[in-house]
């Protein structure tokens, strides 16, 4: 195993291979948009991570990770790679091991590495549950799944979304034709208030999912994300006092 690695992650891929590199005593280099979430970021650093900033669009990240893996050796962990993705099916086998029952499961996405794992083993295991995507506007992910294509404008950019754990626009390579096959193509799109780990609740009350297919009852969400700055939710800013 390569002793020194990087990633690049807005920040719950980050705090995980910050984690997984402590607990295995390798150094860990993490690059996140300069805009990350303050919360997330701190949690980086608490796992033992390093932070390297760059600009907040997506190619910046990866350019960033290429350059350090290149110039100092660094091993790139990447967001959404087989391995990576079948851990993150792990949480299906959980979830399933216990509500076997599931008519469907919420899953809200980014590049789409969870998304992904999830449907893969939860098809696995009954090949009769739904998986449904939850999107923050702007991503285009039912348009593209439903062409079958990569409709995404270029060069891929960053949602502006409160929910930056899910404000990459574009699924990734690897992972878009897992969900064109797996995922069902009638996907949730919330609004820019809606924090990533409460996306998937609000699609789960949504009158859209009540009128899809009322033999639906049983639905699984997964809640993931919630390191959200308080501070930045919309109810909460203050406007400054006028002078």
């Amino acid at each position: 195993m390569n002793l020194l690695q990087v990633t690049y992650s807005s920040g719950n891929h980050g705090q995980a291979t910050a984690w997984a590199s402590r607990m295995s005593g390798v150094a860990c280099s993490v690059v996140i948009p300069k805009k990350a979430s303050k919360v997330k970021a701190e949690a980086i650093k608490g796992y033992g991570g390093e932070l390297i900033f760059c600009e907040p669009y997506q190619a910046a990240r990866k350019e960033t990770c290429d350059k350090i893996a290149e110039e100092k050796g660094y091993a790139i962990v990447h967001t959404a790679d087989y391995d990576i993705i079948a851990g993150q099916g792990t949480m299906a086998v959980e979830l399933l091991e216990e509500l076997p029952d599931l008519d469907a499961i919420l899953v809200s996405a980014s590049g789409g590495g969870t998304i992904s794992g999830i449907s893969i083993a939860a098809k696995a295991i009954n090949k009769n549950v739904k998986v449904f995507m939850v999107e923050p506007e702007g991503k285009m992910a039912e348009k593209c799944m439903r062409s079958g294509e990569r409709l995404w404008p270029n060069p891929p950019k960053i949602l502006d979304t409160i929910a930056d754990g899910i404000s990459q626009q574009q699924l990734g390579h690897l992972t878009f034709p897992i969900i064109c096959d797996l995922v069902e193509k009638d996907v949730f799109t919330v609004l820019v208030i809606e924090a990533a780990s409460g996306a998937t609740v609000a699609a789960a009350m949504s009158d859209k999912l009540k009128q899809m297919d009322p033999s639906m009852k049983k639905i699984g969400i997964i809640i993931c994300g919630g390191n959200v700055d308080i501070d930045k939710l919309p109810w909460n800013s203050q406007k400054e006092p006028k002078g």
